[in-house]
């Protein structure tokens, strides 16, 4: 059994552990935080993921496995909704373990990839266009009037609900966000040039952790909230999809 004392989590250090996985158990999507009586009630535990003090079992278990340097260090640490963490809690395999370590992995790469792009700066006048956007009668769009083949060239194979949200959003917005960007131009100084310049460079930021396509997009997204002051989630992923098509965000796959 390890010696390692535990330490008593602070308040900041666990809204650090909810916002990487936003407040979802990363195992099974339950919410980790309820509410009653007008009161926010924790739903969730803090996992060790290599284990805290493991036993016998365990230690046979992953003893093949990497240990990290500091089981109590932010790394090794991930919050689970109870029956997850309950379930791993004692009978921890090595499946178990990569499990979670590739999870933590993937969630402090997303992170780290939204802190790189948080750095880049944004066109103020994106907030426009998504006020506009957010805006708009639905009813009263014209339709893009031919396939957006780009998108097929972009998006990988095994990634069909990606494909169809971007080659939806395409479809249906394309031409209204086009126009809403041509209007910019109109006002002068090149707005448009500068906004894909820097969705392109966001993506580049992004693309260098080397994150699945969808992870990419959803980070594309979040910055885009970020800078401009949570607008709404729709409309920016409709303009994430905007440039995937207008060709900022994604590579074209080698045949």
């Amino acid at each position: 059994m390890s010696d390692v004392k535990r330490k008593r989590s602070s308040a900041n250090f666990e809204a650090r552990l909810l916002a990487e996985s936003s407040s979802l158990c990363p195992l099974c999507s339950k919410y980790l935080l309820g509410e009653k009586n007008g009161r926010i009630m924790k739903l969730y535990k803090i996992a060790h993921i290599y284990p805290h003090s493991p036993t016998a079992e365990q230690l046979t278990a992953l003893k093949n496995v990497t240990k990290p340097k500091e089981v109590e260090s932010f790394e090794n640490l991930i919050t689970l909704c109870s029956d997850c963490h309950d379930r791993q809690d004692f009978h921890t395999t090595a499946e178990d373990y990569m499990l979670l370590y590739d999870l933590k992995q993937k969630i402090m790469n997303q992170d780290k990839a939204i802190d790189n792009a948080s750095k880049v700066p944004l066109e103020t006048q994106i907030k426009e266009v998504l006020q506009k956007l957010n805006a708009v009668d639905v009813t009263e769009l014209l339709p893009l009037s031919y396939a957006p083949v780009i998108v097929e060239r972009k998006i990988n194979l095994n990634n069909n609900l990606l494909r169809k949200k971007i080659k939806d959003a395409v479809v249906q917005y394309f031409p209204f966000v086009q126009k809403l960007f041509s209007e910019l131009d109109d006002i002068g100084k090149h707005k448009f040039d500068k906004i894909a310049n820097e969705i392109k460079l966001c993506f580049l930021n992004m693309n260098e952790q080397n994150l699945s396509q969808e992870d990419i997009f959803n980070g594309i997204v979040k910055w885009l909230q970020n800078k401009t002051q949570k607008q709404h989630n729709i409309a920016c992923e409709i303009i994430v999809a905007f440039f995937v098509q207008n060709c900022e965000v994604f590579n074209e796959i080698a045949e």
